[in-house]
């Protein structure tokens, strides 16, 4: 699974594509899922992939059968990896929407100064309504 990473990675924020297995931390896996933390040489961004692994009874297997399988695997990874694109300004720019802003923190801290005089208050059922 990791070698297959290493050979179709490409970097969601900068789109590098020269990740290497030091990079790669398989973090945990629950029933089907694996989670893996990879970082970017190039960005040096960090994210999570979530991936699934599917149990199959390949039967006896000979050398003809399994060259098939790989030929479908790859055929698959092929047709998956030709449609997932991410556009880099729309990424960037849901990243800066969820930003908090100082205006959003000031805001905050100017509406519990009006409803509350103490920090006490905070924890009290009753409000300040001064």
């Amino acid at each position: 699974m990791v070698e297959n990473i290493v050979s179709s990675y490409k970097c969601p924020f900068c789109g590098g594509k020269n990740i290497s297995e030091k990079n790669i931390d398989i973090i945990g896996a629950a029933g089907n899922t694996v989670n893996i933390d990879m970082h970017c040489p190039s960005c040096k961004k960090h994210f999570m992939a979530k991936t699934e692994v599917m149990h199959m009874d390949l039967g006896p297997v000979n050398a003809q059968k399994l060259e098939q399988i790989q030929k479908s695997l790859s055929a698959l990874k092929g047709r998956l990896g030709g449609n997932i694109e991410i556009d880099q300004s729309d990424l960037e720019a849901t990243i800066k929407a969820q930003q908090i802003k100082d205006e959003d923190i000031t805001k905050i801290r100017n509406t519990l100064q009006k409803r509350y005089s103490k920090v006490e208050d905070l924890f009290s059922d009753t409000e300040n309504n001064d």
